[in-house]
């Protein structure tokens, strides 16, 4: 049994406008998805440098500014950590070309620094009680998966007393990173240095993270 020819050709035409249709629709939604990255960088940005003005304010008055930065720099953490979520997850699919990701993920960590640093002179300067840890992770490192799932969980058991900074050590480029790994000393993943004193390479449990912070959380 033949087929007429304009059934054939009409059937090819029909595949071809799927198909790039498919396309399309892939690019567009991979477009969106990495305008939302970058729109949240650009938040998590201007977040940061609100923070820096209010403080600068406070300072000039010689006021109090403990009470609201403790909470600023919470909530900055909070949209720090969703970031890296979005990063880590776009980057499994693919949706980023290289030169893209590479500046994406160095403005993230940078961030990550920044916040780093402002956390640890609110601990200085307001004597709060919260607990800090800068985590270094590798690319292709299943402990530091793993480890990874095993800080959110503390993150989320904490009730806001401990903050995540995480690093990339694999991450090359960048002289800032390149000093802080520097100064820590990492040469393995995991790493997690606690409150800018306890060092761990290697994996660590839940249960030895609450250990080594003198957690009551369950």
């Amino acid at each position: 049994m033949t087929f007429p020819k304009h059934i054939f050709l009409t059937s090819l035409v029909i595949t071809i406008c799927v198909f790039v249709a498919g396309l399309l629709l892939g690019w567009n939604l991979d477009t969106f998805r990495t305008d939302k990255v970058m729109s949240d960088l650009r938040g998590n940005e201007l977040d940061t440098e609100s923070y820096l003005i209010e403080q600068a304010f406070w300072n000039s008055l010689e006021e109090d500014s403990c009470s609201f930065a403790e909470p600023r720099l919470n909530s900055l953490s909070v949209e720090l950590a969703e970031l890296g979520q979005y990063l880590n997850s776009y980057q499994k699919k693919n949706i980023f070309e290289e030169d893209e990701f590479q500046y994406l993920a160095r403005r993230y960590f940078l961030l990550e620094v920044k916040g780093y640093i402002l956390y640890n002179d609110l601990k200085e300067n307001c004597e709060i009680n919260s607990d800090v840890i800068l985590y270094f992770f590798g690319s292709e490192d299943d402990y530091s998966e793993k480890q990874g799932y095993v800080l959110d969980k503390v993150v989320d058991k904490s009730n806001g007393t401990v903050d995540v900074f995480s690093i990339n050590k694999d991450f090359v480029g960048d002289s800032a990173l390149d000093t802080l790994k520097l100064y820590y000393n990492i040469t393995q993943t995991p790493t997690i240095i606690i409150n800018g004193e306890i060092k761990k390479e290697g994996y660590v449990s839940y249960e030895e993270i609450k250990e080594l912070l003198n957690a009551t959380f369950v």
